[in-house]
C-alpha cells in the first residue's frame, strides 16, 4: 500500500473497470454493477457501516492494479484494515484530510483524487463526513459533483463516496443532479434491522429506482433478503428520497432546536405548506391549539395528501385540549397519518413519529373536503326537543352520517321517586348537536360524535347531579330503535311532551344561628 503522496500508475496506463461492483451478497446484478466514468453515492448512518462497506468493495475488486482509498476527517486505513494481503487491488493508495481542514478538503477533492489517481481507470472510494457537505448548497453542490463527474468521466474512473453521520438530508440534494450521479443508495438502521435503499442506480444495465432490501452484516460482506419480504420493504420501496426529513412547526417542539439537520422549523402553516408541498414521504408535523382551526387544518391536510400522495407522513400535534372525537375523525379522514394528543410528553411524541417510518396512509380520500367538513360538524340543534322532533333529529343525524362518525342514542330510565321531569331539570346540554326529550315515562338522549367508551364521562358532564343517583343504568339505542318511538307505549299521543317547568329561584341564604355547646363522650 502507498500514502496519499505516492505518484504513478499502472504499467499499461489502463484499467479495465467494466468488473467492478458492489460487493452486496443477494443484490440483484444490476443494482450492483458499476460504469466507467461514474460517481456514486452511498450514505451509511454511521462511519463503521461505511469501512465495511468498503472493505466489501475493495475486497470484491482483486482484479484492478490501482485503487484510491481516501478519507475526510478519520484516518483512511479502516477501510482497508479487514483485508488480508491476498484480498483487494495490488495497491491501493491511502489519502487523508485533517479534521480542521475538513471545508476546504471537500472542496479540493476532485483535485486531491485527479492527483493520486492513475492516469486513466482507477477505483476510487472516499469516506466523506455528512457534516462536511453542509456547507456545500445549491449551486455550489452542484459544481462540485459537476467537477467530480467531468474528472471521472475524461479518465474512465469510477469514484464510490460514501457518507457518514446524519445523512438524512443528502438523498433530496442529490436526486436532482442524477445527470452528474449515476447512483444514489442509503444503508440505514431500521426498526431494529437494517435496510438497503437503492434511491437510483444507472449503469450499462439501465437505470433503476426505489428498491429496499433488509441487509445482514457477514463480516465485512453484505449481505440483503430479496425486496418484497414482507409489508415492510414494500411500503418502504414506495417512498420517495426525502423520507427522512421533518418539516415541522416550530411550537409543535415545544420551543426545542431541531434535533439535527433532517428537522426543519417553519414558524407557521403557510410556510410549512409551501415546503411540504415539494416533498413525496418526508414527515410534516402541524400544531394546532384552538377547536376554530379545525375545519382550516382539514383542508391544508386534505390538500398535502391530494397534492402529495399517500407517501408522505402527516401528523397533527394537538398543543391545548381543543380535538373532539368528531375533530381527530375529520382530520385522520382528510389524510393525517397521525393525531397526537395535547397531554403527550414530547419524548413520547418524537416515539409516535418512529413508529409511523416506513408506512403509507391507506385511507381513501373523498372528492370534496367541505363535505367531509360538513359531515363533521354537529347539527344547528341543541337542548331539549319534542318526541317527534327527537325521532326526526335522530334519524336525519344518523342516516346522512352513514357511520362517517359515531353517536350515541341512550334511553334512561329515572330511580324511583325521581320523575323524568325531575331529572331533565338537571340537564345542562353545551353543545351543538346534544339534544334530548322525555318519551314513554324515560330520558332519551341523543349525543353527537360520542365514542362508545365516552358514554358515561359524558353523561357525568350533562348533568348537575351524579348521573347514577338519577337513573337506573342506560341502555343504547339503535336507528330503528329510534325509527320506532312513534309505535312504542301508545305513541306519541300516548306521552305527549311536558313542558319544562321554571327553574326553581335559588333558595335564599339561611339566617346565622348562634353556635350551640354540646357535651362530647356520655351522660354522668
Amino acid at each position: 500500500m502507498e500514502n496519499g503522496g505516492a505518484q504513478g500508475a499502472p504499467a499499461d496506463g489502463k484499467t479495465n473497470l467494466k468488473t467492478i461492483s458492489l460487493a452486496i451478497d443477494g443484490l440483484p446484478l444490476e443494482l450492483t454493477r458499476l460504469r466507467v466514468g461514474g460517481v456514486y453515492w452511498v450514505a451509511c448512518a454511521d462511519a463503521g457501516h461505511a469501512d465495511l462497506f468498503a472493505a466489501g468493495v475493495l475486497a470484491g475488486s482483486d482484479a484492478l492494479p490501482l485503487a484510491v482509498v481516501a478519507a475526510l476527517g478519520r484516518p483512511p486505513a479502516s477501510m482497508v484494515a479487514p483485508l488480508t494481503a491476498e484480498q483487494g487491488p495490488a495497491r491501493i493508495r491511502l489519502h487523508e484530510a485533517a479534521v480542521a481542514d475538513l471545508a476546504p478538503a471537500v472542496r479540493a477533492l476532485p483535485a486531491e483524487l485527479a492527483r493520486c489517481a492513475g492516469a486513466h481507470g482507477t477505483l476510487c472510494v472516499v469516506q466523506v463526513p455528512a457534516t462536511a457537505l453542509e456547507s456545500l448548497e445549491g449551486a455550489h453542490l452542484a459544481r462540485w459533483c459537476r467537477q467530480l463527474h467531468d474528472w471521472a468521466s475524461a479518465g474512465g474512473h469510477c469514484v464510490l463516496l460514501l457518507c457518514h453521520g446524519e445523512a438524512a438530508t443528502l438523498a433530496p440534494r442529490l436526486l436532482p443532479l442524477n445527470p452528474l450521479c449515476s447512483g444514489v443508495a442509503q444503508l440505514y438502521p431500521h426498526r431494529g434491522a437494517l435496510q438497503y435503499l437503492v434511491h437510483y442506480w444507472s449503469n450499462a444495465e439501465g437505470v433503476f429506482a426505489h428498491r429496499d432490501f433488509e441487509a445482514r452484516w457477514s463480516g465485512f460482506r453484505l449481505g440483503v433478503v430479496a425486496d418484497g419480504d414482507g409489508a415492510v420493504a414494500t411500503a418502504l420501496a414506495q417512498e420517495g428520497g426525502d423520507r427522512f426529513l421533518y418539516l415541522a412547526q416550530a411550537d409543535a417542539l415545544e420551543g426545542a432546536p431541531p434535533f439535527s439537520p433532517a428537522w426543519r422549523l417553519f414558524e407557521n402553516w403557510s410556510a410549512l405548506v409551501a415546503a411540504a408541498l415539494q416533498a413525496q414521504a418526508a414527515t410534516v408535523v402541524l400544531s394546532i391549539g384552538e377547536n376554530a382551526d379545525v375545519d382550516a387544518l382539514a383542508r391544508i391536510v386534505f390538500e398535502l395528501r391530494s397534492e402529495r400522495g399517500n407517501g408522505l407522513k402527516l401528523v397533527v400535534r394537538e398543543m391545548q385540549p381543543c380535538l373532539r372525537y368528531a375533530d381527530e375523525r375529520l382530520l385522520l379522514e382528510s389524510g393525517a397519518s397521525l393525531v397526537a394528543p395535547a397531554n403527550l410528553p414530547l419524548a413520547r411524541f418524537l416515539t409516535l413519529l418512529e413508529t409511523i417510518q416506513g408506512q403509507t396512509w391507506q385511507g381513501r380520500l373523498p372528492d370534496d373536503p367541505e363535505r367531509l367538513i360538513r359531515l363533521h360538524r354537529p347539527p344547528d340543534v341543541g337542548g331539549i326537543v319534542t318526541p317527534a322532533q327527537f325521532r326526526q333529529l335522530a334519524v336525519e343525524l344518523l342516516d346522512q352520517r352513514g357511520g362517517v362518525v359515531e353517536s350515541a342514542v341512550l334511553v334512561l330510565q329515572p330511580v324511583a321517586g325521581v320523575s323524568p321531569v325531575q331529572a331533565l331539570q338537571q340537564l345542562q346540554m353545551r353543545r351543538r348537536g346534544d339534544f334530548a326529550c322525555m318519551y314513554a315515562g324515560q330520558v332519551w338522549l341523543f349525543l353527537f360524535a360520542c365514542r362508545s367508551d365516552g358514554v358515561e364521562r359524558a353523561l357525568g358532564n350533562l348533568f348537575r347531579l351524579p348521573w347514577r343517583e338519577l337513573f337506573d343504568g342506560y341502555e343504547r339505542q339503535a336507528g330503528h330503535d329510534v325509527a320506532a318511538m312513534s309505535a312504542a307505549a301508545g305513541g306519541f299521543a300516548a306521552a305527549p311532551m311536558q313542558q319544562m317547568p321554571p327553574p326553581e329561584p335559588a333558595a335564599p341564604a339561611p339566617s346565622w344561628t348562634a353556635p350551640r355547646p354540646i357535651r362530647l363522650g356520655g351522660e354522668g
